[in-house]
């Protein structure tokens, strides 16, 4: 046995634990020792190299015969010998299951993209489905709401015509948007022209949501009866409380034939602008005290121009009965001679 050969003797022995004259069966035993606490599956990868050593110690000192493991001497120097290192036995098995892992995940996502591709076409599929029924639904309702509505409206236009106060009361009371379509209006404008307007028919008809252009429309179509209106409908026909800009042409018409209390109101809300000549003229003529004090407040305040083209009805005035009327008459023509 050369040296080289007995020094890899003696440095395999070293990786066993073991001393030189070591016998087979101490090889073995050395080799089975150490495997079940150095091997992969307990240690780990960090124990692969360790395992590795062993297992090629193993091998060669299992190759040689008694005589030649009994003529390593016990004072060789030991070296590690300048040679290859062993092969891993379990490398093709970590390579096949990281192979089958990198399969596995493949696998996997593959599947989690078809499954998300299906659930996103099923969702697409629902969607439509949905959206048509919800058409349809839409769809079928609407007709159903239609026929519902024709035969509500049917019923209130037959309810607004009736001769019985107590019936048209029901309907007005019933009306609410309604109000603003064409025929209902025209109903509510027929009823009013035709029948009595007593102070429960002009309270529900002031409180029907009509637009501004319908209240116009209605106002326009009863200013023949501004004589006989109630306040509260009168009010409610030309805006006065509203805050918006009155229509002075038909605030004009309903004050040249609105009665005492009408005329006050009108006056009340009036504007800077002063009525038409016609109609002051008409009601200066008046002998109402409920009138003539609200115009010639009116006169005083707001248009006091007018007083200049009316100086026989003012000094006419100084002879009426009424101390207020007399006062506002004096106050007028007052200011008419001294400007």
């Amino acid at each position: 046995m050369n040296v080289n050969h007995s020094a890899e003797v003696a440095y395999s022995l070293r990786v066993l634990g073991l001393a030189p004259g070591a016998t087979a069966a101490d090889v073995r035993s050395a080799f089975r020792r150490l495997a079940r606490t150095c091997h992969p599956d307990v240690t780990g990868r960090q124990g692969s190299y360790r395992f590795q050593e062993i297992t090629g110690a193993y091998t060669f000192l299992k190759g040689l015969s008694a005589e030649d493991l009994k003529r390593c001497p016990s004072g060789t120097s030991v070296r590690q010998p300048a040679r290859r290192p062993w092969p891993d036995p379990f490398a093709w098995y970590r390579r096949r299951a990281e192979r089958a892992q990198a399969e596995a995940k493949a696998v996997r996502e593959a599947e989690r993209r078809e499954e998300e591709r299906r659930s996103r076409m099923r969702d697409e599929r629902v969607g439509r489905i949905l959206e048509r029924y919800e058409r349809a639904l839409s769809e079928h309702w609407a007709q159903v709401e239609e026929a519902a509505d024709r035969g509500f409206l049917g019923e209130l236009l037959v309810r607004l015509a009736s001769p019985v106060a107590a019936v048209r009361y029901l309907a007005l009371g019933r009306l609410g948007t309604l109000a603003n379509r064409e025929e209902v209006l025209r109903a509510v404008g027929e009823l009013l022209r035709r029948h009595e307007i007593d102070d429960r028919t002009a309270r529900l008809v002031a409180g029907l949501p009509l637009r501004a252009e319908c209240r116009r429309r209605l106002a326009e179509g009863l200013a023949c009866r501004a004589g006989d209106m109630p306040d509260p409908l009168l009010s409610a026909l030309l805006g006065l409380r509203t805050g918006l800009e009155p229509d002075l042409g038909l605030m004009d018409r309903y004050l040249g034939q609105a009665k005492a209390g009408g005329a006050a109101l009108l006056l009340r809300y009036w504007p800077g602008v002063p009525p038409s000549d016609k109609v002051l003229l008409r009601l200066l003529t008046q002998d109402d005290e409920r009138v003539l004090i609200p115009l010639l407040c009116a006169m005083k305040q707001r248009f006091p121009t007018a007083a200049r083209q009316f100086h026989e009805q003012l000094e006419a005035l100084l002879e009426h009965p009424s101390s207020a009327v007399r006062v506002w008459s004096r106050a007028l023509l007052t200011r008419r001679n001294g400007g």
